[in-house]
């Protein structure tokens, strides 16, 4: 198995459990990182399985984050891939309503944070490791009261080309935009037939760990669920 030691961020929202689900059930070993004890011990008990481990902790800023990565390696020895499925809710509102302050504040929690992950566990990861952001579909469209997701979005896309194109080898990089909703735990009881569920994400990012060569990124687009476990190129 490729990437069988995998570090998810943001693994108690929606997107998150889905690929931690997921990724234990490939058989691989994951250590589960969140901000909030409580739930991390709520995955621990729903999962129950002697290959997750969960932490404490946050990528906000470098020193956190590297903190975070020293602890992760210790709990199976090492640490072959990481995902951040990291945003953070915002209330909905015209941009033009919206002062810089709200604005950097959005940037911190849902463009830095990526950021700070590629700069700090790429160099750590091995030479044939991976790092999967995970971004959405905005990017390329406006909801209303949501522009300011768009920026962002937009952004996190170019950043992660950005990166990959400056990169001169080393551990590989890829983004995930999710051009879907997401039927995750929090949306379930409004959830649409249509929508992607959090565990298809999962076997889907899980397809791109196990076969990276065959999603040669650096973006990648997952927009229904006859896309889960191929390549964009079967599609």
């Amino acid at each position: 198995m490729k990437h069988g030691r995998l570090l998810v961020i943001g693994a108690t929202g929606d997107v998150g459990l889905g690929i931690v689900s997921a990724a234990l059930a490939s058989g691989r070993s994951v250590v589960a990182a969140g901000r909030s004890a409580d739930k991390l011990d709520e995955l621990a008990a729903s999962e129950a399985s002697e290959r997750l481990a969960v932490i404490v902790g946050d990528i906000a800023t470098e020193a956190g984050a590297t903190a975070l990565w020293e602890e992760a390696v210790t709990k199976f020895g090492g640490i072959d891939a990481v995902v951040v499925a990291v945003n953070a809710p915002a209330r909905l509102q015209p941009l033009m309503e919206m002062d810089v302050d709200e604005l950097s504040a959005i940037a911190a929690a849902n463009l830095f944070t990526h950021f700070i992950a590629a700069k700090t566990f790429l160099p750590r990861l091995s030479d044939d490791g991976l790092c999967i952001g995970i971004g959405g579909g905005t990017a390329d469209f406006i909801v209303p009261k949501m522009t300011f997701i768009s920026m962002m979005q937009a952004a996190l896309r170019m950043m992660y080309r950005g990166i990959a194109r400056e990169r001169k080898g080393g551990a590989e990089l890829r983004e995930l935009m999710i051009v879907s909703m997401v039927n995750g735990r929090s949306k379930r009881e409004r959830a649409q037939p249509e929508w992607l569920t959090e565990i298809e994400v999962g076997r889907h990012v899980c397809a791109i760990l196990d076969r990276p060569d065959e999603f040669p990124g650096p973006i990648l687009k997952l927009t229904a669920r006859e896309q889960v476990g191929r390549s964009e190129r079967e599609v």
